[in-house]
């Protein structure tokens, strides 16, 4: 295995090409407690500029948006307790309240609790591949993450390895508890945005489900894992591990639909496709687009897929401002803040800060 890149010096900065890594070991709280200490800057930096953003596009003031977080306390609190514990080690690390850290726990849930009847843009291109189409018989995940640009400096990749579970690696935003990764045992997820119709609400927020699949064995288990929780928002869960078990999960609130890989491969974009969800959305034309190109892409692959072509596949431009790297133009101020490839039969990470086609990717692996 090959190292992991080395934490970041002091004087490291957000334009550096590459992201920074940190470890932290022990009890939860020991581990929230040594990040808070480790990222107090760019946690600061993150929620400030999160805040920034839901105010200037909702109108609500700082104080209402960090106000209305705190009711996501409670179910996290319930439903995963360890989280509730790392998280308030990681506020006595960084200085910073609980309540002001929720705000990054559910930051999408806390701007649309401002304006529930807000559109939200097409979120990310996910991917999972099996060992029948790759070479060496690998699997991959893939995940090219489109959000607003005014959270790209804040992206750091975590390596817990806690008393009590899995290690795990992971990429997340600087005091976000869970975004996407693998753990020590080869299990893998990666999320995207799908629109429930019948709204969101109060509930587990949706980026911590992936926390609660890293706990876990095999996809069979985090996929109980994941829907155990009363979910606040909808969200799309793309699950594999390193036998080549893949599954991917459409998550609305109250409902939940499920696609199986067809011949070693998952695809996913931002509609939803499950036959018992199908028709309850109206699906956007990025997200049509970029599920279709990401399908000509694998099946004109020619032989066995390798990690350059995957890399190839997150980098594509075709059909312009719907294409898989997505940068921001006239009309939207999204685009692909990070690019991250999980390769499950050698436990690690590879990640491309910013847009994909303009940097490059580095790997990360346990250390």
């Amino acid at each position: 295995m090959f190292p992991a890149p080395a934490s970041p010096v002091p004087g490291f900065t957000e334009m550096s090409s590459t992201l920074p890594f940190f470890k932290a070991r022990g009890s939860w709280g020991q581990i929230g407690l040594s990040l808070g200490r480790q990222l107090e800057p760019l946690i600061r930096q993150h929620l400030d500029a999160w805040l920034a953003h839901v105010v200037a596009q909702t109108g609500c003031t700082r104080e209402d948006a960090i106000a209305c977080a705190g009711v996501f306390a409670e179910p996290i609190e319930a439903h995963a307790p360890f989280l509730w514990e790392e998280l308030d080690g990681l506020a006595r690390g960084c200085g910073l309240s609980v309540d002001s850290l929720l705000v990054l726990q559910a930051r999408s849930e806390v701007q649309r609790l401002q304006t529930p009847a807000a559109k939200v843009e097409s979120e990310c291109t996910t991917f999972a591949i099996g060992p029948s189409r790759t070479e060496h018989r690998r699997t991959y995940f893939g995940h090219n993450i489109d959000l607003p640009a005014v959270l790209e400096p804040y992206g750091v990749v975590l390596q817990h390895e806690p008393d009590d579970g899995p290690a795990t690696l992971m990429y997340t935003g600087a005091g976000l508890l869970g975004h996407n990764g693998l753990n020590e045992l080869g299990v893998g997820i990666c999320a995207n945005f799908i629109e429930d119709p019948a709204g969101w609400g109060i509930g587990f927020p949706r980026y911590l489900l992936s926390r609660l699949a890293l706990c876990s064995e095999t996809t069979d288990a985090a996929v109980r894992a994941v829907t155990a929780p009363p979910r606040a928002a909808s969200r799309n869960l793309l699950i594999a591990d390193a036998s080549g078990d893949m599954i991917d999960l459409e998550l609305l609130v109250g409902v939940l639909g499920e696609l199986q890989p067809d011949d070693d491969l998952l695809m996913h974009t931002n509609h939803l496709e499950a036959v018992r969800l199908k028709g309850l959305d109206t699906p956007e034309r990025d997200s049509l687009v970029r599920r279709s190109r990401v399908e000509t892409l694998f099946e004109s692959a020619d032989g066995p897929v390798t990690l350059e072509v995957l890399k190839s596949f997150v980098r594509d431009h075709e059909n312009g401002i719907d294409s898989i790297c997505v940068h921001d133009h006239a009309t939207s101020f999204w685009k692909t803040i990070v690019s991250v490839i999980g390769e499950l039969s050698t436990r690690s990470l590879h990640v491309a800060k910013g847009n994909p086609c303009e940097s490059e990717f580095v790997s990360y692996g346990f250390c």
